[in-house]
Parts: C-alpha cells; structure tokens; sequence
C-alpha cells in the first residue's frame, strides 16, 4: 500500500511549498471578491515605493473614515469591521516594516478616532472594541521599534486625547501600553507634562484618564514614590489606599503599608471602560483585613494579626482565613485553635453557613453528622448549595445525604414548579436506593413513613407521581393514579 503523502499545513512553509505563480494567482482572485483584502494589498504595495507612499495610501483611508458619518446598518457591520482590521494590519505591519515612528503616528490617530466609530456602528459582539483594543496593544510594540531620537515626541501625540473622563477607555488603554515602552527619562518628562494638566472638579466621583496614565508611568518607571503621590493629591473620594497600601507591603514598607490600609474609603459607584472589560482586566479590590493582617505580620506583631484573622473567621467563617490563622500559630497552639474553631462553627447561628465550612475544610464526618442533627434545618431554594453536598455524603454519609435529598424532594413538591418534578422524582429514585442502604436511615423516620407522608400532604400532585418510577415502591400508588390532576 502506498504512503499517503504528508498533508501540508497553512503556514510559512505550507504556502512555500505552492510556488510564487500560484500564491500570486491566489492573492489576486481573492483581492477581487474582498475589498478589505485589496486595501491590504495596495498598503503592501506601496511599501515597495517607501515610506511616503504607504503614509499617502493610510491617510487616504483614515481620512475617509474621520469624514464618515453615516450609521452603519447591521448588514454592513461585518464588512466594516473588515475594513477596520484591514486599515490597523496595513499600519502595523506593512508601514511599521517600513518606518515604525510614522506608523505608530498613524496607529495613535486610528485609535484616537474609536468615539466617532462607537457612534455610527452597534457592535453588540464587540467585535470593533476588540479592535481597537488589538490596536493599542500593537501601539506599544510599534513604541518599542521608534528610533530612540523620535521616541519623545511621542507623548505629545497622545496626551491632548486624554483631557477628562474616558468612558470607553481607548484614550487611555492606548497612552498606558505606550508609557509601558518608553524609556525613563522620556517618560518623566511625560509625567511632569501631564501632572501640569492634571485638574480633578470638586465632586467628581470618576477618575480622569491623566490619573490611570501616570499611575501606569509611576509602574514604568518602577517609582513607588510617585505613585503613592500621585493618590494623595487625588479627593479622598477617589483615592484607592487598600491598593496603594499593598504596593507598598509588597516593597516592605510595612510602617506605610499600615496607614494606608487603616485610611478611611468612602464607597462610591464603581467605574469600568469598555476597553478594560473587553479585555478582561477587571481585578477585585484587594482584601483589607487580611492585608491589614500580613502587614501587622510584616512589622512582627503577630498578636494584632492573628486577633485580626480570627475576627475574619468569625464574621464569615472563611476557610482560607482560618488556614493562614493555623498555620502562624505557635507550636502545640494549632489543635486548640482548630478545636476553638470547629466549636465556633458548631454555635453558628446560620446552619448552611457552618456546613457550607466543614465541606469547604474539608470534614465530611463533621458536616454529615450536624447535617443529621440539624434535619430540620435545611432549606431546600438553596438546592446550588445542597445538591452537590447529598452528592457528596451519597457514599460513605447516606444519612446526611437522604436528610439533605428529602429537603430539595420537599421543596419541589410543596412549592416548585410543575417543570421541576423531574427533579424531585430523581430525589425520590435516589432516596430509596439510600434506604436500601446499611445505616441510610440512621436516627431518621423510614423511608416508606417519609413516603406515606409525601402522599399524605401532596397526594393531589398527581403530575409527580406519574414520573415516579415504577420500580420504586410507593405507598398508597393505587390511590396516587385515582388522584385528581394536578392544576398547578
């Protein structure tokens, strides 16, 4: 039998496999059926005759596409946002082969012009933002590639952008990618530039963009100094000291760290730009106890730490906070905390907060032996919680788990939806294969007593016991088929 011959992949030396001629022919046949292809094409081209030739062909189209006015019907919006990509490629990578410092100019106008787009297309799927956001990433590499003589001219292409709140956050996405590219001394010019402009109203409650541009140079620059002035001269109101206070714990600057981190914050509406949630760069605010915490270990009063975890473990019975308590207490000490600990769980006044913690520890005997004593405890609308714990328990913990499967049984039949008696009829499948099973039952009512109890009170819900398997035994069936529709 022959060997089939190796299929050849759609990469560099795929494509040099097929030869010039037929590559030409491809590139030509689909230049003619797509018009953004062709844009690309003719940027290439141009490239050939220099820079000039490439700055006067992207002009043109940015030029046009500043003049646009015209709302771009959903029909059309595919097209467009070829268009767009066609227009950012052709300036990052056939002018930036060619003269990096005029694309990168080129690049920042195409960024600079994202509001009038935002205004003439939907862009539901983000699929423009997108972009966008692509393009400000390539700024930076474009940044890098300037000559080091025109890197400081530079700022001043993008600074009049930043003037105000950026509410889509292009402007500024755009100048902090940039800032990370630059050398420190350009940078610090930029910086004192911009700290000149800076002007926050009375009573804003949003951050102007200049702020996010030299907190990004103060990291550039690695000047923590400049960072933590930069905070101070912003209204309280706008401050983020939990942030700043963790800058500085991380520089082992615990004496700071700690009056940062104890500075009042006044909460205020949170603020996100288009360009952070495109690209997913949304982090959760620091914790302020247990920062406060590592801190206080940091200056080695492990006492006012350790005071401080517990009262966390205490208001949330947080497992993480409750293994880094174990972990920094003394020898001998860790099993009388954990002893103090499982005890303070045992007294919590919320039953589906305790369990939801000695499943998290993880102690399946603790929480199946209280999910048993607490039987009546349980609420079945929080099934999310208490459906994977039965799960859990099905194995070595039937007890606890047929305590937790006549829960959410209950709560279907007595006040779910008619669409969510599939559910309970697998409960109820589930529960007589635990009755079946060595201790299922334990300090329990019997199966077939929960069961008659069942038909007692629901017996009209004739829609249930009609998924109920047959294989399973169900006091008083005859009486559930003679038993009326259910109208619910």
């Amino acid at each position: 039998m022959a060997k089939a011959a190796k299929k050849a992949k759609l990469d560099k030396d795929g494509l040099t496999v097929l030869g010039l001629e037929r590559l030409v022919q491809i590139a030509l046949d689909e230049a003619a059926l797509n018009p953004s292809f062709k844009k690309r094409l003719n940027a290439a081209l141009a490239g050939i005759g220099g820079a000039a030739a490439v700055a006067k062909l992207i002009d043109s189209r940015l030029a046009m596409l500043e003049k646009a006015r015209t709302r771009i019907r959903w029909q059309k919006e595919r097209a467009f946002g070829n268009d767009l990509e066609s227009i950012s490629a052709s300036i990052v990578k056939e002018f930036g082969a060619v003269d990096p410092g005029m694309a990168l100019e080129r690049l920042i106008r195409f960024v600079l012009g994202y509001e009038g787009i935002a205004e003439r297309v939907n862009d539901s799927s983000g699929r423009i933002a997108g972009i966008y956001g692509q393009a400000c990433e390539a700024a930076g590499r474009l940044a890098q590639m300037v000559p080091t003589d025109q890197q400081p001219h530079i700022p001043a292409l993008i600074t009049p952008a930043l003037d105000g709140v950026d509410y889509h956050g292009f402007n500024t996405l755009l100048a902090v990618q940039v800032a990370a590219a630059l050398p420190p001394d350009v940078l610090k010019v930029w910086d004192e530039a911009l700290a000149a402009a800076m002007e926050i109203p009375a009573g804003t409650s949003i951050l102007p963009a200049i702020v996010y541009v030299r907190r990004a140079i103060a990291d550039a620059r690695g000047d923590l100094d400049s960072y933590v002035a930069i905070e101070e001269a912003l209204p309280e109101p706008l401050r983020e000291p939990t942030i700043i206070a963790e800058r500085l714990h991380a520089a082992g600057r615990y004496a700071e760290a700690l009056i940062w981190v104890r500075k009042h914050r006044k909460s205020r509406i949170g603020f996100a730009r288009r360009a952070d949630i495109m690209r997913g760069d949304l982090k959760a605010l620091p914790d302020r106890d247990r920062l406060e915490a590592a801190i206080l270990d940091g200056l080695k009063d492990r006492s006012a730490s350790q005071a401080l975890r517990w009262k966390i473990f205490e208001q949330g019975l947080d497992v993480g906070i409750l293994r880094e308590y174990i972990a920094k207490a003394g020898d001998f000490e860790e099993f009388e905390a954990l002893d103090k600990a499982f005890a303070f769980v045992e007294a919590h006044p919320s039953p589906h907060a305790a369990l939801r913690f000695y499943l998290s520890w993880p102690r399946l005997d603790l929480a199946a032996r209280y999910v048993v004593a607490r039987a009546d405890a349980w609420e079945g609308e929080f099934h999310e919680f208490l459906r994977p714990a039965a799960e859990a328990f099905e194995e070595d913990h039937p007890a606890a788990a047929t305590v937790l499967y006549r829960t959410l049984l209950e709560r279907i039949i007595g006040r779910g939806p008619s669409e969510a008696y599939g559910y309970g009829a697998a409960y109820l499948a589930r529960l007589s294969a635990l009755a079946a099973r060595l201790g299922g039952n334990d300090g329990l009512m019997s199966h077939d007593a929960f069961v008659a109890g069942l038909r007692k009170e629901y017996g009209s819900r004739y829609r249930f016991w009609e998924l109920v398997p047959p294989e399973i035994t169900v006091p008083n069936r005859a009486a559930a088929r003679r038993a009326p529709p259910d109208n619910r």
